[in-house]
């Protein structure tokens, strides 16, 4: 190639589907020479792909223009030297009209640069985001990621709960949204559950320090070991004493009972299997120690009904607890 010119008279050709099996072998050839064009080539046809596919008001007189621009080009010798290639004027004015949107596209849509959306409905999902960070989303929740080049952040808004294995990087801030609360990690692993129709929004931090606070109240600073949660209504956040050992066990399937009430243990067995679990009426504050790990729904009310006399009915989807309570025992 004499210069770039004619390469990108060569990729324009290629991208519009006018090229000749030799151009598109010299291409291929281009391409190969080394990473930057190969990735010049991906950036190209990813502004090229996307500006074909939007609508376009406005019409363009391709061959005015370029009636206009080769009478200038046939006064200068030098400029007819250097081009190796001759194609029809009208294709390449259509080109030039294409990737000129294209390139309004691109300088409007370049300030986000990796994007990414997760939802769930009835079962949790774990995800890696572009940035190499770990994501464990639990059931009914929804999260974005966005990484803005400019600002050299990395964003994510969340409905719901997740838990987060942030990879660290001093240089692009990791900032989660979770209704108006915000939480900055300072290389961490951390659980944050925001779901929109609750008056809280509680935080477990098992690995490494976060902040949780707001745009107008600093908050608290958290590391290993601590929980906090932020009252909506007052707009306050409180430090929890006592985090709930089962705050994971959405994830982990790991579940800590110790001198729980009954009527606690079932709730937190139906939101995790989906399952429809009730108690007697005398059975609602009996207390359970128990230790349970990745076992089924069906073997932990098994096992809660051999420790404790109960005995198990069910009908269809629906499972009955019963006995004669705690008291008599």
């Amino acid at each position: 190639m004499k210069d770039n010119n004619d390469i990108e008279v060569l990729l324009s050709k290629a991208l519009a589907g006018e090229a000749t099996a030799e151009e598109l072998q010299i291409i291929e050839v281009w391409r190969q020479t080394n990473a930057d064009n190969q990735k010049y080539f991906d950036d190209l046809k990813l502004i090229f792909d996307k500006a074909a596919s939007t609508h376009v008001s406005e019409r363009f007189d391709a061959d005015a223009a370029w009636q206009h621009l080769k009478s200038k080009l046939d006064k200068k010798p030098e400029a007819r030297e250097r081009r190796l290639f001759t194609f029809d004027w009208r294709i390449a004015a259509s080109i030039a009209a294409i990737l000129g949107v294209a390139s309004l596209f691109y300088i409007t849509s370049r300030d986000v640069e990796h994007v990414r959306s997760m939802a769930t409905v009835s079962d949790t999902k774990s995800d890696t985001l572009p940035d190499g960070s770990k994501v464990f989303l639990n059931k009914k929740s929804e999260l974005t990621f966005a990484f803005n080049p400019d600002s050299k952040s990395r964003k994510v808004k969340l409905r719901g709960e997740a838990f987060f294995q942030v990879k660290h990087e001093e240089a692009k801030p990791f900032i989660i949204e979770a209704d108006e609360v915000l939480v900055r990690d300072i290389g961490t692993e951390f659980n944050l559950k925001a779901y929109p129709d609750k008056d809280t929004i509680e935080i477990v931090v098992t690995e490494g320090e976060v902040q949780f606070y707001t745009l107008k109240n600093a908050g608290l600073n958290l590391k290993a070991g601590e929980s906090a949660r932020y009252l909506k209504k007052l707009k306050e956040f409180q430090r929890i004493e006592k985090p709930d050992t089962n705050v994971l066990a959405y994830k982990t399937k790991v579940f800590n009972f110790n001198n729980t009430d009954l009527q606690s243990v079932v709730k937190l067995l139906n939101e995790i299997y989906d399952t429809h679990i009730s108690l007697s009426p005398a059975l609602a504050e009996c207390r359970l120690t128990a230790h349970f790990y990745e076992d089924n729904a069906n073997t932990i009310i098994e096992v809660i009904a051999e420790t404790m006399g109960l005995t198990i009915t069910r009908k269809n989807e629906e499972v009955l607890l019963e006995g004669a309570g705690c008291n008599a025992h």
